[in-house]
């Protein structure tokens, strides 16, 4: 669902003439096919005169449903890759020696 946005359509300035038409209580729009959003949801906000519509940044989770479904024997190898990485070390974890203080740094190089 969410596609990467043409390098083509982020490089041109293009100009189009639209319909506003009544949706319930809202106003809205037809967005040409040149303008296409490939995401469900837009940030809007107002610029002066102009108003602008872009691309809400993508969650993990809307990332990951957008990858096709893994075979089983993709999965296999998947969880016999992962195995092998249990035995790093978490990112949280601090080093075993402390880093020295920016001060004592600044005396050695005097």
């Amino acid at each position: 669902m969410n596609a990467p946005i043409p390098a083509k359509a982020l490089r041109s300035r293009s100009v189009a003439t639209t319909t506003v038409f009544q949706s319930g209580n809202s106003q809205a729009i037809r967005i040409p096919k040149e303008f296409q959003f490939h995401t469900k949801q837009v940030e809007i906000l107002r610029e002066g005169r102009t108003i602008v519509l872009r691309p809400m940044a993508m969650t993990a989770a809307e990332a990951l449903a957008d990858l096709p479904a893994l075979s089983e024997a993709e999965a296999q190898a998947f969880d016999r890759a992962m195995a092998d990485l249990d035995d790093l070390p978490p990112l949280d974890e601090p080093e075993d020696t402390p880093p020295k203080p920016a001060a004592a740094k600044r005396r050695k190089a005097r």
